[in-house]
């Protein structure tokens, strides 16, 4: 099993935070847990990153944890170009384009993600977590929990 090595919460949104700052510019990369939510001006997504082994897997498969809060989802998984560092990510500098994978309701916690292992460049694959309704919540990487998305490889 290969666990996510970077992870983040990316805001792509309108809205305005703290200090007249656009929410779509703050890093969410470091917390101890990611989300995605979709509400009438308010979305993100979470973005996720792996590090391939050496050779290229011919079958992977993302195994999703349980939720650190809720028990149920409806998710869609997107992969995206991997350009992108867990410090500074935000919606302002990643763009949300991406293919569809695949959609996994609860409580199904895999997804077949080989097609996207092998379009890989650089050993480094990137995932979007996109919730179909509603918010969902897991542990991040830096949670230092074992309960985290992970590839199978």
């Amino acid at each position: 099993m290969v666990p996510v090595a970077r992870d983040a919460t990316v805001a792509y949104n309108g809205i305005t935070c703290d200090n007249n700052v656009p929410c779509n510019s703050i890093p969410h990369g470091s917390e101890p847990t990611v989300l995605s939510f979709k509400g009438n001006r308010d979305y993100e997504r979470i973005l996720l990153g792996f590090d391939l082994p050496a050779t290229t897997p011919k079958k992977c498969v993302l195994h999703i944890p349980k939720p650190a809060e809720g028990d149920s989802y409806n998710l869609a998984v997107v992969s995206t170009d991997s350009n992108w560092d867990e410090a500074t990510v935000t919606g302002a500098n990643k763009d949300i384009a991406g293919k569809r994978i695949a959609t996994v309701k609860s409580p199904a916690a895999t997804v077949d993600v080989s097609e996207a292992c092998q379009a890989a460049t650089g050993n480094r694959l990137s995932l979007f977590v996109d919730t179909e309704e509603g918010m969902v919540k897991f542990h991040s990487h830096d949670s230092g929990s074992a309960d985290v998305f992970m590839l199978e490889c």
